[in-house]
């Protein structure tokens, strides 16, 4: 029982059994709960209930605390913490602290295979600055080494030749490496004390329930990123490396909710259809064929600025959204695209040709579909405008 001062006034024999850790971490964690609202908490594997009385608090605490096991516990413990912060290491840190209740709890990750970053580091469940550190001559050299959970009880009789932790105050140190879907060593978990009085075997079930989730983590990040790059790879096209038709649908709806949003915003719309594809494959077989729509597709990728879009929507069928429109772009637009022509002519030393036709959203009243009506309707004038010049002079 504390007084108003926190002041101990009474302590009965189950107390007094308790090992010197289990008494001073109670003591100091019912300290720092007086001012916490909830009448029942949690310490290492201890239930502990506050009432208040008029001398003082009084705290119970019930000798054995078994509702849920070790390994439920930790992972309750990580998941409750994940909810505070997106940072897995800092939640997985402050689970084995209130678990453990050990003093140092730190989590690393490797840069080198002989250099360790630190990504959390708690010291009474305070946050510590991050640091690096060699492994070679510490605990967590044999920690990799070893490949399992790694204990000491005694630190500096351990690592006579290394201060660093006997310098904090470290008396015990515990252990346990953590790896990624490919079952590589990424980094470790360790605990550590300033008392030797531990309990070893609950700090081996806490730190690798933590070491499981870390490395379930990673798994779940690899997998996501494995869904992300599938997601982007259906839109594209596989022979040009631009977008596909599905790709070109869906910036079609950007562009539609956009102008929804802002109508004084102004789009163009370019079609573009390849003329001679048949004969060229004909003649020369269908890598050339193939060579002709990459050519044209790379052209057009860098005919407008970076925030323009250039899109493989058939076999021979090419859209681009350029986020501009002005009487004088869409002259010039033209006149790239004749210049994109001779260049892949001589490329090809073929006479292959293409048809565009541009259209922009204020020429149809924001209508985005009747946009692309639009520049399909003006490409395919010009492809017949070609087809008759030429049969004119044949």
């Amino acid at each position: 029982m504390l007084d108003q001062d926190s002041k101990l006034l009474y302590k009965n024999d189950a107390f007094e059994q308790l090992s010197h850790n289990q008494k001073n971490g109670i003591l100091t964690h019912v300290v720092r709960s007086r001012d916490l609202q909830s009448e029942v908490f949690e310490f290492g594997s201890k239930l502990i209930r506050r009432i208040l009385l008029e001398e003082g608090t009084a705290f119970l605490v019930a000798s054995e605390y078994s509702k849920e096991s070790v390994s439920e516990r930790t992972l309750r413990e990580i998941t409750a913490a994940t909810t505070q912060t997106e940072n897995i290491y800092f939640a997985a840190a402050q689970a084995i602290f209130k678990c453990l209740s050990w003093r140092w709890v730190v989590i690393t990750r490797f840069t080198t295979p002989a250099r360790l970053e630190v990504l959390a580091f708690l010291d009474n469940g305070q946050r510590v600055d991050e640091y690096e550190y060699d492994v070679a001559g510490t605990p967590c050299e044999r920690v990799v080494n070893t490949n399992r959970f790694t204990m000491y009880s005694d630190v500096s009789m351990a690592f006579p030749n290394y201060s660093a932790l006997e310098d904090i105050g470290a008396k015990t140190y515990a252990g346990l490496i953590y790896r990624g879907t490919d079952n590589q060593p990424l980094g470790h978990v360790m605990a550590m004390h300033d008392d030797r009085d531990v309990d070893f075997t609950l700090s081996e079930d806490v730190i690798g329930v933590a070491t499981i989730a870390l490395s379930s983590h990673f798994q779940l990040l690899k997998t996501t990123s494995q869904l992300r790059e599938v997601e982007v790879q259906a839109k594209v096209d596989c022979l040009t490396n631009i977008g596909n038709r599905s790709a070109y649908q869906d910036k079609l709806n950007e562009v539609s909710q956009f102008v929804e949003s802002k109508p004084e915003s102004n789009w163009t719309v370019a079609i573009v259809d390849l003329d001679n594809l048949k004969p060229l494959n004909d003649e020369r077989g269908h890598d050339a064929g193939d060579r002709f729509i990459q050519l044209i597709a790379s052209e057009l990728s860098r005919i407008g600025r970076v925030e323009d879009h250039a899109f493989r929507i058939g076999g021979d069928e090419f859209a681009v959204i350029f986020s501009q429109s002005t009487p004088t772009f869409t002259s010039a637009l033209y006149n790239r695209f004749e210049k994109i022509i001779e260049r892949v002519r001589l490329a090809l030393d073929f006479h292959i040709d293409a048809s565009i036709g541009c259209a922009t959203v204020s020429e149809v009243e924001g209508n985005v579909n009747a946009c692309i009506k639009l520049a399909d309707e003006r490409m395919y004038k010009m492809k017949h405008a070609k087809r008759k010049f030429l049969g004119k002079i044949k």
